[in-house]
């Protein structure tokens, strides 16, 4: 026996690659006897949709791979010689239709690839006919869409039974592959017709693809390029693109853009078909800790067939350490007249211990105040900080004064309960707090109690006198 020979007419459109999601169903719509009034809707994503580009008159449409039936018998009548042809019998737009013939029992049949989006939400209308077989129940006639990975298996193949024969009526009827999702290895989608008999008639196929694809970007701040991934100085901040395009022939509805890690992205919007939206996004003062940080946005949608599968995409950030010149510092000092200000008459405390901690609670540094009460925690890096000064064993009675009496710098900027100041972050344009301070105010002085006052004596009563 001899193998059956594939025939390429034309150019065959090539496969593309994209990302892939889950497989839809489908659901076979029963044709009408007629084609519908007016123009019908050609085109889509099918190249040649109504076939008029055929190389010759009654020549076959170009752009499709015809598989012709193998072996064919000798007494097979000319006829019923596997082809793939035009003709002007029964078009439905423009001047002609592609028709296939082949001897009874035998397939032959022809396929045009489109584009390949794994993912894409896939939809076929296409107008066929047949015509009656001595097959009987074994006769075979089909259209439909396949989907084949890279090495040319088929994942899914999506056909319906072209019934309507067109001694009937003497016209073609519409048959539709309600939409599709391509499977996640798809490398190659075709619109395909098959039979094993004469004939099967199609004219008008519309291919629609519902599709989307999503690209984010980072920006370089040193030459201010988008790309996949940049390096930026800690304190700054990043800042992102995202494009989304509508890469199929349908509109698309409440596309919808998430990123938790960005902020400024807007609601969901619509994109027509073709059409593209840029949008940006900041991710404000970053941190060592986001060195390799992989920024993921994810874009969900639908097409006029429902939702369409979430596409991701990526962009990668490498922080730049900035030099460690933070400052954090001032002073201790006496609070005599206990009124939460740094007077100008008020000296300062010295001999006080003082811990510099992370953000977690972790002692980073310690210290003792100098002579005028002054403390300095230079050298520091970006980052969380608090500062704890020791006033468990205060000499001579001293206390914490109040908190916040003043303008910061002038008075005392720490919790009198625990000796510590609230939580702070140098990074940015803030990298000095020279403004930590702490006010000891000494014991209300005791008032001694007043003297008592002198008793007079008691006056002379008028017997007394009298007897002198």
């Amino acid at each position: 026996m001899r193998r059956a020979r594939k025939v390429a007419i034309g150019r065959t459109a090539g496969a593309a690659a994209g990302t892939a999601m889950l497989v839809g169903a489908l659901a076979v719509v029963t044709p009408g006897s007629a084609p519908a009034e007016g123009a019908p809707d050609c085109g889509g994503i099918a190249a040649n949709p109504s076939v008029e580009d055929a190389g010759s008159p009654g020549g076959p449409p170009s752009g499709y791979l015809f598989t012709p039936a193998a072996p064919v018998p000798r007494s097979t009548p000319p006829d019923r010689v596997p082809k793939l042809v035009t003709s002007t019998a029964y078009a439905v737009d423009g001047h002609v239709n592609a028709q296939i013939q082949t001897p009874d029992g035998r397939v032959s049949s022809a396929s045009q690839q489109v584009k390949a989006v794994p993912g894409g939400q896939y939809a076929l209308s296409v107008w066929t006919g047949t015509a009656q077989s001595g097959l009987g129940s074994h006769a075979s006639a089909t259209t439909g869409l396949s989907f084949a990975d890279r090495t040319g298996r088929v994942l899914v193949e999506k056909p319906v039974a072209v019934t309507h024969d067109i001694a009937s009526d003497g016209k073609l009827a519409q048959q539709q592959v309600p939409p599709v999702t391509a499977p996640d290895d798809t490398a190659a989608v075709s619109f395909f017709a098959s039979t094993n008999h004469n004939w099967v008639l199609w004219d008008c196929v519309h291919v629609a693809l519902a599709a989307f694809a999503v690209k984010m970007e980072v920006r370089n701040p040193a030459d201010g390029t988008w790309g996949p991934s940049a390096a930026i100085p800690a304190g700054d901040a990043a800042h992102f693109r995202i494009s989304v395009s509508n890469t199929g022939s349908e509109p698309l509805t409440a596309l919808l853009v998430k990123d938790p890690w960005c902020s400024g992205l807007p609601g969901a919007f619509d994109l027509a078909a073709g059409a593209s939206r840029e949008l940006t996004c900041d991710h404000p003062n970053l941190t060592e800790d986001d060195n390799g940080h992989v920024n993921t946005a994810k874009v969900t949608g639908s097409g006029p067939g429902g939702p369409l599968a979430e596409q991701k995409a990526t962009a990668t950030v490498t922080v730049t350490p900035q030099p460690a010149v933070g400052k954090i510092g001032d002073r201790a000092w006496k609070d005599l007249n206990r009124n939460g200000i740094q007077d100008d008459d008020e000296p300062g405390f010295p001999d006080l211990p003082v811990t510099l901690k992370d953000g977690a609670g972790g002692t980073l540094a310690t210290a003792r105040t100098n002579a005028d009460g002054s403390y300095l925690f230079d050298q520091r890096k970006d980052g969380t900080y608090q500062v704890c000064f020791d006033v468990s064993k205060l000499p001579d009675g001293f206390t914490v004064t109040q908190r916040g009496a003043g303008a910061p710098g002038m008075d005392s900027a720490v919790d009198p309960a625990t000796g510590c100041t609230s939580l702070f972050t140098l990074g940015g344009k803030d990298r000095e707090r020279m403004d930590l301070d702490i006010g000891l105010a000494p014991p209300v002085p005791t008032v001694p109690p007043a003297p008592p006052t002198p008793t007079a004596p008691p006056a002379p009563t008028a017997s007394a006198a009298s007897a002198r």
